[in-house]
């Protein structure tokens, strides 16, 4: 599951791959492992103009808006070598795509894979008004950025909750797409035209010429890399990888926020924002863990194929945390297998639980109207059929896919509660909801 609330199609388009709860959408190499074409829209004489204007401004010193040095308490004013300018340090205890180290004056962020099949890539995020490192040994392609940073744009809406979690909603100053956004707070920054967009909804057309003309201290990518990249690197916008979907656990998805914490300075926040999630989750775990599993049948068709997560994956790993197991369940690997109907009826007819994850199913009638096969399971004919599609905003994005990725607790507590609703009277469900009979 994994929507592209960074900009592409939703579930009525695309099926989500239940392996990678937190984003099936445009560009994410789900099903089969394919990636997509990108194409970048440009006006060439106009772009070529904005390139050479931001490497005169870099070559001046200055970084246009997004990064002038000295102002206010954001920059050092003068320069101590024996100082500690970084005296809350993060921890990475379940993030495994990134790693994060200290240095006096700066930090060394390196994300081990910022792109399917890319090398990794190094950055080195300076405090402002001190010197940066030499560019040498293991920093020697590495890309330096002056922190903490001042502007920045995302490209996913994962990303999103992290930097309203942190309090620099202030700071975002351009989404790729709002179509699919469900934050309010972000929309009506958007609408109040605090935001901009620079990309189309599948993300796969970026305006360079209004990012170059924006210039923002840094562009989170969504963990893909795409041709406009480069465009924007040579007229010397901060290109980093946000790559938090490559994880294989909620808490590691979750972790990321101390990935844009260390960008913004907002570490202690961070570690405050993600220790009271993580303990809530792992709380959680703990509890359905003495509880008698209940068998589960994750995911729906799509264009005559079911994606079944593999025993390693991600979907896997919150099934049996919220107790629950599946038929697939002591597969190896990490991605998921392609089934046809008639495969997973023979396998999984008697689930307990069926969880698609689809926006317009409602009712049991309209999984009927998709499919009459699938009456023939015992979770529908029980009526046991819950989706992630209890809020959805008015273009159509799923919060579950938004706000999910930093909130994994919060979709724990909504499995349990339908898995194990004597574990969890009284339950509110933020993201699930039981389709109508």
């Amino acid at each position: 599951m994994n929507l592209v609330h960074r900009a592409g199609r939703t579930p009525a388009e695309r099926q989500p791959d239940p392996s990678l709860p937190h984003r099936p959408e445009a560009g994410r190499p789900a099903e089969g492992g394919s990636s997509r074409t990108f194409r970048t829209r440009r006006a060439w004489p106009l772009a070529t103009a904005l390139v050479a204007l931001s490497l005169v401004a870099s070559a001046c010193g200055g970084d246009g808006q997004g990064s002038q040095a000295a102002q206010g308490d954001r920059c050092v004013k003068e320069f101590d070598a024996s100082k500690d300018y970084f005296p809350v340090k993060q921890t990475i205890r379940h993030a495994t795509n990134f790693t994060l180290t200290y240095a006096k004056n700066y930090q060394v962020v390196t994300v081990k894979q910022p792109a399917p099949g890319a090398k990794p890539q190094t950055y080195v995020l300076v405090r402002c008004g001190t010197p940066a490192p030499k560019a040498e040994g293991e920093l020697k392609d590495a890309v330096v950025v002056e922190t903490p940073v001042r502007t920045l744009f995302a490209s996913s809406t994962t990303h999103l909750p992290f930097i309203t979690d942190l309090g620099v909603l202030d700071r975002l100053k351009g989404v790729a797409s709002a179509g699919l956004i469900t934050s309010p707070q972000v929309r009506e920054r958007v609408a109040a035209k605090q935001i901009i967009e620079y990309a189309d909804i599948t993300g796969q057309e970026i305006d360079t010429e209004k990012v170059i003309g924006a210039r923002p201290d840094v562009l989170m990518t969504d963990g893909n890399d795409v041709p406009a990249h480069q465009t924007l690197r040579n007229a010397g916008i901060k290109i980093v990888a946000n790559a938090e979907w490559q994880e294989t656990s909620a808490l590691g998805r979750a972790e990321w926020i101390k990935f844009v914490a260390a960008l913004t300075g907002t570490e202690a926040k961070a570690t405050e924002v993600f220790d009271k999630v993580a303990a809530a989750y792992q709380e959680l775990a703990a509890k359905a863990k003495q509880a008698e599993p209940v068998s589960v049948l994750p995911g729906q068709m799509f264009q005559g194929q079911w994606a079944i997560p593999n025993g390693e994956s991600f979907m896997a790993k919150l099934i049996a945390d919220a107790g629950g197991t599946y038929a697939w369940a002591d597969t190896k690997g990490t991605g998921s297998t392609n089934l046809d109907l008639e495969t997973v009826l023979s396998k999984a007819r008697d689930a307990e639980v069926w969880l698609p994850q689809m926006n317009d199913w409602k009712s049991l009638e309209d999984v009927r109207k998709a499919d009459p096969r699938y009456a023939e399971f015992a979770a529908f004919k029980s009526g046991k059929v819950w989706s992630m599609n209890k809020v959805l905003g008015p273009g159509g994005g799923n919060d579950f896919y938004e706000r999910g990725v930093g909130r994994p607790d919060l979709i724990l507590a909504d499995l349990v509660a339908i898995l194990h609703p004597e574990l969890m009277p009284g339950h509110t469900f933020t993201f699930y909801q039981q389709l109508a009979r």
